[in-house]
């Protein structure tokens, strides 16, 4: 089994369409239940399998034209083989073989009861095989095949489209060259894509027909609708077959059951499917250069085939291609006779990428639109003003994904490096590459190798590469690399550990040592930096911090300089500015430890001075609740159960700063809320309404109510109203009121008795 890999696409997600990935499986064995799931059974329909169970699976990896859109993201595999070896790359030799139990057939039987009967089932199904395409006579040679046959009637429904979509009448010369629809059968297909394939297919092509490196099946046909007309009991069995091939196998690839009121092909089926705007070619008009059809010029993107807004009236129509060359080199091809034109085989993509032998001819598309229950239209139509082929095609144009690169011994460049260049990455893949070095705007002479040796001439200079692509029938492509860092001479050889000499007092100097290098500098240059931010305008060796660097860390940064080496720069170790110190005495907290009070904190007992600046922060069970200048804090519901400290930073000029805190203090307890008796005022009778009232603190609050009769409370009623009903006619009523608050201890309090009138 031959394989291509192209290096720019292999592995490549294309469109979304074929993605893949060798990493896991989504296959799961399948159940008749499974099944039915996975083809998006409509009402009325049910689905049987018959064959050896593993030759069924259900798949929901992005592969091909599936799962297709619409669906719900799951389709059907039925396999001449183990179902499950579509996306396994650990087969034997990338070649799935297993003999099935019994003749080596499977199949799937759709019943159809009266709630679908009259009307036109439709299934999408697209083959894959390991069998060799394109070799046999499919009229003497066996091949496996995918069969669609309904009880009762010996038509075959699977049909592959043939070379073309588009007719013409008889006095056109077409009839005797017309292909009709042919099986569905490895041997008949025209139409076929392979793993890989070189150069068939690159990045932003619309259709995607690459498949990606992750199934052993060699080649995949297009996505292909069956229709069957169906009536009530009707049985119809997709099934695939194995052509008495025990060492290779063929797959279906199987989605979207669903019916319609008609099919295309009947007189009843709805008409008007047309392209809103014609259709053109777009892209370079290359060998092996990607060119599509864009369904809608008027539109800055290009509308994707089974896009539900992709150009066609009335909308949700899904598109099929078929590609032509002209019969002869002619640069006038505007001829509508199709006998002059030639199908492309393979070539049944939205986009396709002309070989050599395109190369000099024109070509053109033909777009037949689908549509369930609707008649299918091909355009052009070859007597429409809408026949638009392309200009000859010429010689191809490489497509550059990634510019040289130089690789180089260090992060800079020397005199006596010796540098390598890297081709880039070209599409297609070149024949051959040639180089020319050059040093800034000049190229150097004689340097056309791979690789560079520097000399002292470069230094100074930055260098490129120039890399050219050529290919036989392309137009060659030069491509420039980022330039390197500019060339340096030489390093110093022996560089000692710069030091700070100083006490690190505030007001006193420092000093930066640089030691002595080899060779010796010719100067120094000097930087100050504290934490980290550098010291505007110290650019000397020797530095006074300031009272405002207490507590900084500060260090020098000195670089040596001398021509024709590489200036070099080096940190001193960081020294602590220190200034003069006070202590703290402590912290006290005061205040009482509840919900809703307010806390007084006070610091005492500085020495020798007090600070100029006090800093408080309030932590609430270890996390900060409150910092600034104010020395009390109101504690909140959420500090319930938890203890308060608090922290006092002090800081005064030419003094350190120092931070003391308070003891913790104990648990939080919960507020406290202010009540009263509640009130309850109204109409004391019979139908009359009674409404409680309560008032307390701190608000918000939030209250619940419960009516008693004398001590028996009343069912349900728990609003802050209440109407006497006839029963409690004499009676006494009283109200109980709960009272909420977040952070505060639940009260509850009954008003007094009101009695109510007997009458």
């Amino acid at each position: 089994m031959r394989r291509y890999t192209s290096p720019v696409i292999a592995g490549t997600l294309l469109g979304g369409l074929l993605a893949a990935s060798s990493v896991g499986t989504a296959h799961a064995d399948a159940s008749d239940a499974a099944l039915a799931t996975a083809l998006d059974l409509p009402a009325g329909i049910t689905v049987t399998q018959a064959g050896d169970p593993i030759a069924f699976g259900v798949e929901t990896r992005a592969f091909n034209d599936f799962p297709r859109r619409g669906g719900n993201g799951q389709y059907a595999v039925m396999s001449t083989g183990r179902a499950s070896d579509i996306f396994n790359m650990s087969v034997p030799g990338l070649q799935p073989s297993t003999n099935l139990a019994g003749d080596d057939t499977v199949s799937m039987t759709f019943d159809v009861s009266a709630q679908a009967a009259g009307t036109c089932l439709l299934v999408d199904v697209a083959m894959g095989t390991e069998e060799r395409v394109h070799t046999y006579d499919p009229n003497t040679a066996l091949s496996d095949v995918i069969s669609l046959k309904k009880s009762g009637d010996t038509t075959e429904y699977a049909m592959h489209a043939g070379n073309w979509y588009i007719g013409q009448d008889a006095d056109r010369d077409f009839e005797r060259t017309k292909v009709t629809p042919v099986p569905m059968a490895v041997n008949s297909i025209k139409y076929w894509h392979g793993i890989n394939q070189e150069f068939e297919r690159q990045p932003d092509d619309q259709s995607a027909p690459l498949l990606p490196n992750v199934t052993p099946f060699n080649h995949f046909s297009s996505v292909e609708t069956f229709e069957v007309p169906v009536t009530t009991g009707s049985s119809v069995t997709l099934s695939i077959a194995d052509a008495n091939n025990a060492s290779l196998d063929s797959v279906a690839m199987v989605d979207r059951v669903r019916t319609a009121e008609t099919c295309s092909n009947s007189t009843s089926a709805e008409t008007g499917l047309t392209p809103l705007r014609p259709a053109v070619v777009v892209g370079h008009r290359g060998v092996q250069n990607v060119l599509t059809v864009d369904l809608n010029p008027d539109t800055p993107q290009i509308e994707r085939y089974d896009a539900t807004d992709n150009g066609w009236h009335p909308g949700g129509v899904e598109l099929r291609f078929r590609w032509y060359r002209y019969w002869i080199e002619s640069s006038n091809c505007n001829d509508g006779l199709l006998y002059h034109w030639i199908p492309i085989q393979d070539a049944d993509r939205q986009s396709f990428a002309p070989t050599l032998d395109e190369k000099g001819r024109c070509l053109m598309a033909v777009v037949t639109g689908k549509k369930d229950g609707y008649r299918s239209e091909t355009f052009p139509s070859p007597a429409s003003a809408q026949w638009t082929p392309t200009l000859p095609i010429q010689d191809g144009v490489f497509t550059n994904n990634a510019v040289p690169t130089i690789t180089k011994p260090r992060n800079d460049i020397q005199v006596n490096d010796t540098l390598s260049a890297s081709t880039g990455s070209f599409s297609p893949r070149p024949d051959s590459f040639s180089y020319q070095w050059w040093a800034d705007n000049q190229p150097i002479s004689g340097e056309t190798g791979e690789t560079f040796r520097v000399t002292a001439a470069q230094a100074g200079k930055v260098i490129r590469v120039r890399v050219t692509a050529r290919r036989l029938n392309f137009d060659p492509m030069t491509i420039e690399s980022a330039p390197t860092v500019t060339v340096t001479n030489l390093d110093f050889t022996s560089t000692p550990t710069p030091r700070i000499e100083g006490s690190g007092v505030q007001g006193k100097p420092l000093t930066a040592v640089p030691g002595t290098w080899t060779p010796l500098t010719d100067k120094f240059e000097y930087e100050w930096y504290a934490d980290g931010e550098k010291i505007p305008s110290q650019t000397r060796a020797t530095f006074t911090p300031s009272s405002g660097l207490i507590g900084s860390d500060v260090h020098a940064v000195v670089k040596g300089i001398r021509a024709g080496y590489n200036p070099k720069s080096f940190a001193t170790p960081t020294v602590r500015i220190t200034g003069a110190s006070f202590t703290g005495g402590k912290v006290a907290v005061t205040g009482t430890l509840r919900v809703g009070q307010r806390l007084t904190a006070s610091a005492t007992g500085w020495t020798p001075v007090s600070p100029a600046t006090r800093r408080y922060t309030w932590l609430v069970g270890g996390r900060i609740a409150q910092e600034g200048t104010s020395t009390m804090y109101t504690v909140p519901a959420s500090a319930v159960g938890k203890s308060i400290v608090v922290q006092v930073r002090g800081e005064r000029t030419g003094y350190a700063p120092i931070t003391i805190s308070s003891p913790a203090t104990r648990a939080v307890a919960r507020g406290v809320l202010t009540t009263n008796m509640p009130r309850v005022f109204g109409s004391a009778r019979y139908k009359g309404t009674l409404r409680a009232s309560a008032s307390w603190r701190p608000a918000p609050v939030t209250y619940r109510y419960q009516w008693y009769v004398g001590s028996k409370r009343i069912s349900k009623a728990t609003k802050s109203s209440y109407k006497i009903p006839k029963k409690y006619r004499g009676k006494k009523i009283r109200v109980r009121i709960t009272a909420y608050k977040s952070g505060y201890t639940t009260v509850s309090r009954y008003s007094g008795f009101t009695k109510i009138a007997k009458k």
